[in-house]
């Protein structure tokens, strides 16, 4: 009896709380209204939930609830090299931000609103569609930073809606907040992210890169933990020089080594398409960009380029010595890691012999390095092109042993 009793308090409470839900939604928009309502909806049934399974004296559900339920903390999912850099350039959290209104110290052509879920104290804001939302108090982006977010959607987020765009670009005048404008620029890395993919209930995910106001890269992937069914995660961006990085709850997404420049980039902008329903929307918050270190595992990913006279040949001979082993090893590790990366590997040689004979070993010497790596790496040999220059680009003099085995060189670099 005292078990069906609690049941009974316990659907009570249930409809006490959806009344709640109803005066609160009066004081929202519509799109607002709706999203607390399905959100609290689901913390009262997961409650409600628990609850009769402690009564019944049965073993709490395994099921992971979705992260719709849990707003205001994420956590990464999964081990991941990703390292937030640990000097604070900006910090938001809307703290100081009231409920319905648009934050202080952000630009937007469009509309966009505090707003909060369930009990939790955070703050979201809400961005509506057409628009861009720029954080003003942003003046300089390092050439190594780390720049993160909290993400969520409104529950079953249509497949045709806008994803959420992300822009680093140079800001040159003062009205340049307007992401559609970064066509115009010249630089710019843009990436977005969708919780809904047709073929799957996963999320997706999109990068391109501007240059002298031209795309220059277009690609995109699935995003397996973001979706209808985990619509909030957190997103990580680390930039080392040229590198891009992207996380998803700490799940590495994207890794570019060439997608910045030098440009100075010193302005972040989100942007908003068009929603298909307008119940869909965006939310961000906790936002957090650092400096960073820069990037110390290896000169080709750092740099783009290296140049080795540890890789060693047989006299006159294309045969690699079993003391260059480890140097290539560590060198198709890293093309292992980054499969994305498609290389050169230019041959030199010192100018003992004749010019003709010089220029055929370079060429073979590359070749063999190439075999060595694609042979037991398993790298595609797509992904590599080889040269040989021979003895025609010395970086030394060539009159000295010294020299000559400065020159006697492997040079390596990332193709853009």
């Amino acid at each position: 009896m005292k078990n069906i009793f609690l049941i009974i308090m316990f659907f009570l409470f249930s409809i006490s709380r959806a009344q709640f839900i109803d005066k609160l939604a009066k004081k929202s928009g519509k799109a607002t209204e709706r999203a607390i309502e399905r959100k609290l909806e689901q913390k009262a049934t997961t409650t409600t939930n628990d609850a009769m399974d402690t009564v019944l004296d049965n073993k709490k559900s395994s099921k992971t609830t979705t992260s719709s339920n849990s707003k205001g903390k994420t956590t990464s999912k999964s081990s991941s090299d990703f390292v937030a850099g640990t000097k604070i350039l900006f910090e938001e959290k809307f703290s100081k931000d009231a409920i319905e209104d648009f934050p202080v110290n952000w630009f937007t052509n469009s509309s966009g609103e505090i707003v909060n879920f369930d009990s939790d104290a955070t703050k979201w804001l809400q961005l509506s569609d057409k628009g861009s939302f720029t954080p003003l108090n942003i003046s300089k982006l390092p050439e190594n930073f780390t720049f993160e977010f909290d993400v969520s959607t409104s529950d079953n987020f249509n497949f045709y809606s806008t994803a959420l765009n992300v822009v680093f670009t140079e800001k040159v005048a003062k009205t340049d907040n307007i992401w559609n404008t970064t066509l115009k620029r010249n630089k710019g890395v843009i990436f977005n992210i969708h919780p809904a993919n047709s073929l799957a209930g996963t999320g997706k995910s999109e990068v391109s890169v501007i240059s002298e106001k031209k795309e220059i890269l277009k690609n995109n992937v699935t995003v397996p933990d973001f979706s209808n069914k985990n619509n909030l995660v957190r997103v990580q961006i680390w930039r080392q020089k040229t590198r891009f990085r992207m996380y998803v709850d700490g799940k590495k997404i994207w890794d570019l080594p060439m997608a910045f420049s030098d440009s100075k980039y010193n302005q972040i902008i989100f942007f908003i398409g068009t929603y298909k329903k307008t119940i869909d929307k965006f939310f961000i918050s906790n936002l957090r960009l650092a400096e960073a270190e820069s990037d110390k595992r290896h000169p080709l990913i750092e740099t783009g380029s290296f140049s080795t006279n540890e890789i060693l040949f047989d006299t006159n001979k294309a045969t690699i010595k079993s003391s260059s082993i480890t140097i290539l090893n560590d060198l198709g590790k890293i093309l292992n890691e980054n499969s994305e990366i498609k290389i050169t590997i230019t041959g030199h040689t010192d100018n003992d012999g004749d010019e003709k004979s010089n220029q055929k070993l370079s060429e073979k010497r590359a070749e063999s390095v190439k075999n060595y790596l694609v042979k037991n790496f398993t790298i595609g040999s797509d992904r590599i092109q080889t040269y040989g220059k021979g003895e025609s680009e010395p970086v030394s003099e060539s009159h000295t042993e010294d020299g000559k085995k400065q020159n006697r060189r492997v040079v390596f670099e990332i193709i853009k």
